[in-house]
C-alpha cells in the first residue's frame, strides 16, 4: 500500500479534506504533517512516504517541503518552489508574462500611488491566507477601482506592513472561467465574476474545454513548475482571455469526482 504524506494546515484539515480523507481509506497509508502542529526536527529526516502532497501554503509548510527536497528524492506534489512562486503574484506575473502568457498589465506601487493604468484591482502581494476575497469596489466617471480588503489589512495592520500594494489592471468580462489542472487532466467551468456575484457557486457551470484555455493552462503549470493547480480567467470585450490567477492548492471538491481523480493520480505517481 502507498504511504501518502498530506502536508497541510488546519483549515484545510478541517474544511477542505474530509471526503479525500475518506476515499484514500484502504488505498493509501496517510501521514498527516499539520503545519500549526509540526515542528522540524533536524536530528530525524528519515521519511518513510512514497509521495507527499502540500495542501497548505504556510512559510512552516515551504520549508519542510524544502528539507524533504534536499534530504530525499520522494516526489513532492506540489514542491515548494511551484508554491512560492504560486502565492508571490508579483513574481508569477512576471514569470507568465515573460514566457508569452497574456497576463493584465500589473505593477508595485507605494501605498496611496497609483498604477500606470486606469481601471484596476489591488491585490495582496503574497496569497498565502485562507480569508475569502472582500472586495471594496468604487466607480467614479468611467473609473473603476476595487481594493482587496485583505491587501489592504497585511499592507497596514498585519505582520507584514508592505510598503507596497500589488496593482493588476481590471478586466471586464462577462465570465470568470476556471480550469483546474490534475496532472494531464484539465476540468473547465465559469460562473459570473466574483466582484458581480459573491457566491461563486451559485452561478458555477461545467462547459466544454476551450482549446485556447488548455493551450494556456498546460503553458502556465509547466511555467511554474505544477502538477495540480487552479488558474482563473476573464475573457476581455475583444475575446482575449487574461490569466488573473493561479492557485497551487486548489479546492477539488468543485470537479465531479475531484476526490477520486486527485487521490488516483498520486497513487499512480507514487508507484511510478
Amino acid at each position: 500500500m502507498v504511504t501518502l504524506g498530506l502536508i497541510i494546515d488546519e483549515y484545510h484539515l478541517e474544511k477542505k479534506v474530509s471526503e479525500f480523507l475518506k476515499y484514500m481509506q484502504g488505498k493509501a497509508k496517510i501521514n498527516l504533517y499539520v503545519e500549526e502542529r509540526y515542528l522540524l526536527d533536524f536530528s530525524n529526516m528519515n521519511f518513510k512516504e512514497d509521495i507527499f502532497f502540500i495542501k497548505a501554503k504556510g512559510d512552516v509548510v515551504i520549508n519542510l517541503a524544502k528539507l524533504i527536497e534536499r534530504e530525499t528524492h520522494i516526489p513532492i506534489i506540489n514542491s515548494p518552489t511551484s508554491i512560492w512562486l504560486c502565492y508571490n503574484r508579483f513574481l508569477n506575473s512576471t514569470l507568465l508574462k515573460k514566457v508569452g502568457i497574456r497576463v493584465p498589465e500589473f505593477s508595485l506601487n507605494p501605498i496611496g500611488e497609483d498604477p500606470p493604468f486606469q481601471n484596476y484591482i489591488v491585490k495582496n502581494i503574497r496569497d498565502q491566507k485562507n480569508y475569502a476575497f472582500n472586495p471594496l469596489i468604487k466607480e467614479k466617471e468611467g473609473k473603476i477601482t476595487v481594493r482587496d480588503e485583505r491587501a489592504l489589512i497585511e499592507a497596514q495592520g498585519g505582520k507584514e506592513n508592505y510598503q507596497y500594494l500589488y496593482y493588476q489592471q481590471f478586466v471586464k468580462s462577462q465570465w470568470e472561467y476556471k480550469v483546474y489542472c490534475i496532472g494531464d487532466e484539465l476540468f473547465f467551468s465559469k460562473q459570473i465574476p466574483l466582484l458581480i456575484d459573491p457566491d461563486k457557486m451559485k452561478s458555477r457551470r461545467i462547459i466544454k474545454e476551450i482549446p485556447e484555455l488548455r493551450e494556456i493552462a498546460l503553458k502556465a503549470i509547466k511555467a511554474v513548475g505544477l502538477k495540480i493547480a487552479s488558474i482563473d480567467f476573464l475573457q476581455s470585450k475583444n475575446g482575449d482571455f487574461y490569466l488573473t490567477d493561479i492557485n497551487s492548492s486548489p479546492n477539488f471538491n468543485y470537479i465531479q469526482n475531484g476526490v477520486k481523480i486527485v487521490g488516483d493520480y498520486l497513487i499512480r505517481i507514487a508507484k511510478a
